[in-house]
């Protein structure tokens, strides 16, 4: 067996555990089966391209750093915020870097590379795509809340407002100030009207 496509394909294996992994500190907000790791990482990999176009920096690589993130959580999980003070858990790079063992050592550097930028997002010396791909972590949590609210859970005004002072860049402070405003709904009900008027105009 060819070792070097094993490694990827087991890496792709425990990637995909991710989607099994649940984001634990929505449960302290009373949200029962809510999002997993995976549904998280693939919004933020979305929003960290539209932030960095907006503010100039590489969108592949913002989207990238979103999209890889949490890859870590496969073996360490998601630590809620309470637990924080509590646990320690391994420096993600660690982590990283055993995940990737016996790929091909170019692959391996490029990841490893992702998850230590993203984690430098609060460093002097960051990039500006780890700034984005920060904030659109903060800005997905703050998505999700407003659509649980949505769902009519009502103790997420502590994820609203965390979310919301987290944010750095010009692009995620608008972002946000948008997402107070814009109902989860509104895509589809601006949807359906246009669709109903395409309907009468026929």
């Amino acid at each position: 067996m060819d070792n070097d496509n094993a490694a990827i394909v087991r890496f792709g294996h425990e990637t995909g555990f991710l989607k099994h992994v649940s984001r634990s500190g929505w449960l302290l907000a009373g949200v029962r089966d809510g999002e997993s790791v995976a549904e998280h990482s693939f919004r933020v990999g979305i929003l960290a391209y539209c932030i960095a176009v907006q503010e100039g920096a590489n969108p592949d690589r913002a989207a990238t750093l979103g999209l890889f993130h949490d890859v870590p959580e496969t073996r360490i999980g998601d630590v809620p915020s309470v637990g924080k003070h509590y646990v320690q858990t391994a420096d993600p790079v660690q982590v990283i870097t055993d995940q990737v063992r016996g790929m091909p050592s170019e692959l391996a550097a490029h990841i490893i590379a992702l998850i230590d930028e993203h984690e430098s997002a609060k460093r002097p010396s960051a990039t500006l795509e780890a700034k984005c791909s920060r904030d659109a972590d903060k800005i997905e949590c703050l998505l999700q809340a407003r659509e649980y609210q949505r769902e009519g859970y009502t103790h997420l005004d502590y994820w609203v407002s965390t979310m919301v002072d987290a944010v750095e860049t010009v692009t995620g402070k608008r972002l946000v100030a948008a997402a107070l405003d814009v109902s989860p709904a509104a895509w589809w009900e601006d949807f359906a009207r246009s669709f109903g008027q395409r309907r009468e105009s026929e």
